[in-house]
């Protein structure tokens, strides 16, 4: 499998916004009606800190921040994401989803965007990709607290979510324990197409190849298996080596 680059990555993302948005915005309405199992208050298993109710409002939230991100064309750091309403969650939510779905795709993918991402290109092009795999990621976990069954990833839209996980989301923790005094390297592979990433962390440096060389810790399994334990849910992956090595990857 050779990963989509370019024109095609951004339009794969584009579709993913578009479906997985989609079908959060059919279980919220769901959750609403009382059509789940699950109710505003049901505690999100693989987010225990959170409800149905703070999973909802950080989606919406997160899709009109990066919509005000994108329609501003600056690289300048914006305002904080505003907060959810108390009442007509799946509306709010809905309407966020349109706006969102209609800038990403209006906005030239070459526009100036501001990214919290040190390592990320500050372009609207980024913010396809973070609201793709945010989306993907925040869908499952929605199944998981409505007693759905939960819904597959693509293998290629998975890997391109562990390529961004790696290369961007890490690094912007880079300058926090236990990143900031670490010393590791880590081996990810990708059952479904043997893709390999080589990543090496010193002392607050993320350094990612393409790559399967042998490491401190070595992780393996389908992709979306990877997606999933790269940002702390449950998942099926064979690990071998130095969890510590490993832990040093997992998204926040």
């Amino acid at each position: 499998m050779t990963p989509p680059a370019g024109n095609a990555l951004r339009q794969r993302c584009l579709e993913a916004v578009a479906e997985e948005g989609r079908r959060v915005r059919v279980l919220v309405e769901d959750v609403e009606a009382g059509r789940t199992d699950a109710h505003w208050g049901t505690p999100v298993p693989w987010v225990p800190a959170w409800t149905v109710r703070d999973l909802v409002g950080h989606l919406g939230a997160v899709h009109r921040w990066a919509t005000a991100i994108v329609r501003a064309g600056s690289t300048r750091q914006p305002a904080a994401p505003p907060r959810p309403p108390e009442d007509g969650l799946a509306d709010w939510y809905a309407a966020g989803l349109a706006d969102l779905v209609t800038a990403l795709r209006d906005t030239p993918a070459d526009a100036a965007a501001w990214h919290m991402s040190p390592t990320a290109e500050k372009t609207a092009a980024s913010w396809v990709r973070r609201q793709a795999h945010e989306l993907t990621v925040h869908r499952m976990d929605l199944e998981v607290a409505a007693g759905v069954p939960v819904s597959g990833v693509d293998p290629a839209l998975a890997e391109d979510g562990v390529d961004e996980v790696l290369r961007v989301v890490v690094p912007r923790w880079a300058h926090t324990e236990p990143l900031r005094t670490a010393t590791a390297t880590v081996a990810v592979r990708s059952v479904d197409s043997g893709r390999a990433w080589l990543v090496r962390v010193t002392d607050g440096g993320v350094e990612v190849r393409n790559a399967d060389a042998p490491a401190d810790a070595r992780l393996e399994g389908p992709a979306d298996a990877l997606l999933r334990r790269l940002w702390g849910r449950p998942a099926e992956v064979v690990l071998t080596g130095d969890p510590a090595a490993e832990s040093l990857l997992r998204g926040r």
